[in-house]
């Protein structure tokens, strides 16, 4: 129950609100900032205070008709799917942490068990060269084996490749599309998208009906980005949209990987580009899962059926955490620090975090949290583990 309301009709608000025409995700946010939730803003009646909102989202909202989201609904079901609302136990805290999060997503297939999953997301060409094939299956294979989730688009090339490999080496994967989850787009993946749902999950932010637009995959790329730790492009030309989620993963704070090509070879003037600016080097899972030793300390993990895990933790040095040590914010080099840096500090007083996490308990937005960290860490207070997990610098 949600407000005295069922969850069915907790759920149609949501869809009226998503789906009215003009109402975009910022619009949503700035409601949200004078509301508590969808059913809030259904039952208002009056915008005109409401700042940040045009006055032709103002007109919309007075539209109350749940004729469509009904529909929509309906669909849903009718298809076996669900409905995942912002304010569900079921939406990804990831996706909730993002700066433009959807607002509703339409899922077939198994119910993820969100925070109890590494993700990675898979992205390239459609148009792969053999080489990034290869590259993409050997990389794949090793991930899913130690049970990682991979994350893809389901669009031709490198993604379907990913996304079959991890099946195939008896792992999950979670698939984004760019239309509604009753179609498979392009049509040649359609068998992989029956296979995804029965070992994984097909998402979208588009309602069912809702057709491959142009504009739908640069977008559904954030969702891509938002969901996974860390984002690998295998293989991707100077223009790919591959790199637009590259993009949002080097926004975002997530960790970002690319596998070296020839620099004769177009396919590779992408990914070599993001190597010679921000992203780490990768030829094999190992250099992947290497940087998150503390996420698989902390997780539980389908037991893989390769233990490159068990190498990488026993040679692991971090066996002491904060809480052995007596650490107070009273301590004197704590005191010229602002409230939100000594909050920062206060979080980690009693082990390591992810930036992810410290942004949900902190409540600083990421475009000030990253810098923060940086000038902590600068100063001495802090220190950056890998896979964007902080400690302190005791």
């Amino acid at each position: 129950m949600f407000g005295g309301e069922t969850c069915v009709e907790n759920e149609l608000y949501w869809l009226w609100l998503t789906t009215l025409p003009g109402v975009t995700g910022y619009d949503i946010t700035a409601l949200l900032e004078n509301f508590e939730s969808a059913s809030d803003i259904y039952k208002e009646e009056n915008f005109d205070e409401i700042v940040g909102i045009k006055t032709s989202v103002k007109s919309r909202l007075k539209d109350k008709s749940l004729k469509k989201a009904r529909a929509i609904y309906d669909k849903v079901v009718s298809i076996g799917g669900k409905v995942i609302t912002f304010e569900s136990k079921d939406y990804p805290d990831a996706l909730r942490l993002t700066e433009n999060p959807p607002y509703v997503l339409y899922l077939r297939g198994e119910m993820p068990k969100w925070d109890r999953l590494l993700m990675i997301g898979v992205v390239g060409t459609r148009y792969p060269s053999q080489y990034g094939v290869s590259a993409t299956k050997r990389i794949c294979a090793s991930l899913a084996e130690n049970g990682v989730t991979i994350v893809s688009g389901m669009a031709r090339g490198i993604d379907a490749v990913a996304a079959r490999t991890a099946l195939e080496s008896g792992g999950k994967t979670i698939a984004v599309l760019g239309c509604g989850i009753e179609r498979a787009y392009p049509s040649e993946n359609r068998q992989l998208m029956c296979d995804i749902m029965e070992n994984g999950a097909v998402i979208s932010e588009y309602p069912p009906g809702s057709g491959p637009l142009k504009h739908h995959f640069p977008e559904r790329n954030r969702i891509i980005s938002g969901l996974s730790k860390g984002i690998l492009v295998t293989e991707a030309p100077k223009k790919s949209g591959a790199l637009i989620t590259a993009n949002y993963a080097m926004e975002s704070g997530r960790d970002l990987f690319a596998v070296p090509g020839s620099i004769f070879e177009k396919n590779s003037v992408g990914t070599n580009a993001l190597l010679s600016s921000c992203a780490k080097a990768v030829s094999s899972a190992e250099d992947i899962l290497n940087e998150y030793v503390y996420e698989v300390e902390h997780l539980n993990l389908e037991k893989p059926k390769v233990k490159i895990f068990d190498r990488i933790l026993g040679a692991s040095s971090r066996k002491t955490i904060n809480n052995e040590i007596k650490i107070s914010l009273d301590d004197k080099k704590y005191q010229g620090l602002s409230e939100s840096e000594k909050s920062i500090i206060a979080l980690l007083l009693d082990d390591n975090m992810h930036i992810d996490d410290i942004k949900r308990n902190s409540g600083i937005e990421i475009t000030k949290l990253t810098p923060m960290l940086s000038m902590l860490e600068f100063g001495g207070y802090i220190k950056k583990l890998p896979g964007n997990n902080y400690k302190l610098n005791i």
